[in-house]
């Protein structure tokens, strides 16, 4: 089988498409994408649901290394993203111990199926997943795999104590986990987006019920964090990112760039106090200087608690609350097609 991939993604291989996607996704469950989708294909049996994250591993191993399909469909929010990725990298790793050679990943078309969709974003895909596909299938009719235009995503790696490691693209330490679970009380998306925002400067002037009731989970970490070799005894918040980070539809930028293999870009808050954060959100979502915020390019970083790695959400429960967790720069890159 894994032969027959190899053969796929050889640089002359006619471009073969499957499609994975995730039908509770935010845009998929509100505009029943899948269907859609599916009837455009050249194939339409290379189309998979997979509601379930368990189902992931067999669907790639399926359609990557069974049926050869050099070129996956990916649509779903950066969850969806986050799951696919890291399984389609647990197929590829153990054919490739099989066969005793390295395997290139197949090319991904990142669609819009789900709420925020920060590498839709990055690569141009930010449209309806119909408009997207069916823009993407003229482009390539009769097209060979090398003619594609793609784009190298280069990946982070977070390790925890017990020796699990996960890949993705973007970071976040404990505030950013519980700023994540206020936002989804607020909807998803943009509009939930805003309305999180509003919600938590607001509340905390006017001392809210929400805020009262909420408000405790912008609490700063009581531990420490490890940029590269520096030892930062508190701090509020850390982002890890190899990608931009797009807010407000693309028109405002936390971070710009893409970050080099092995690298990470971060933006590290070092004000603990409530108001203080409130008054950095500004420039942290147009990614301005602001004093007591560190902007990094580093290989490394060290910390405890819950996380989040590309809008999942891990709480760690069955860890100790100082367990460590390390986080760094990989060679690793997924190849992303580039519609822009």
């Amino acid at each position: 089988m894994s032969r027959r991939y190899l053969e796929a993604v050889e640089t002359n291989a006619r471009v073969r498409v499957g499609l994975i996607s995730n039908p509770l996704a935010h845009t998929n469950w509100r505009s029943v994408a899948h269907p859609r989708l599916r009837a455009l294909l050249p194939e339409p049996d290379l189309a998979v649901e997979t509601p379930s994250i368990s189902a992931l591993d067999a669907t790639f191993s399926d359609l990557l290394l069974a049926r050869g399909v050099n070129v996956l469909i990916l649509n779903g929010g950066d969850g969806t993203i986050h799951h696919a990725v890291n399984s389609a990298l647990r197929v590829l790793d153990g054919a490739a111990r099989d066969l005793g050679r390295p395997l290139p990943g197949p090319a991904f078309l990142f669609v819009n199926g789900g709420g925020m969709n920060m590498l839709a974003r990055v690569l141009g895909t930010v449209g309806h997943p119909v408009r997207t596909v069916r823009r993407f299938l003229a482009l390539t009719r009769g097209a060979r795999l090398g003619s594609i235009p793609r784009r190298p995503v280069p990946l982070l790696a977070v390790r925890e104590a017990s020796g699990l490691t996960r890949h993705g693209y973007i970071f976040g330490s404990e505030l950013v986990y519980n700023a994540l679970t206020m936002y989804e009380r607020f909807g998803q998306g943009y509009r939930g987006l805003g309305r999180f925002l509003w919600e938590v400067g607001a509340g905390y002037t006017l001392k809210t019920k929400l805020w009262q009731r909420y408000g405790h989970l912008l609490d700063a970490p009581k531990t420490e964090l490890t940029l590269d070799d520096e030892r930062l005894p508190t701090y509020a918040a850390a982002v890890a990112t190899t990608v931009p980070l797009q807010l407000a539809k693309g028109l405002v930028s936390a971070v710009r760039h893409v970050a080099t293999p092995g690298t990470m870009n971060t933006v590290t808050v070092l004000p603990t106090a409530p108001e203080a954060l409130i008054g950095l959100i500004p420039p942290l979502m147009v990614g301005a200087p602001a004093e007591g915020v560190l902007r990094r390019a580093v290989r490394r970083i060290a910390l405890a608690g819950p996380y989040t790695l590309d809008g999942e959400r891990f709480d760690r429960h069955e860890a100790p609350g100082d367990a460590a967790l390390e986080v760094s720069g990989t060679e690793r890159v997924i190849w992303g097609v580039d519609l822009r």
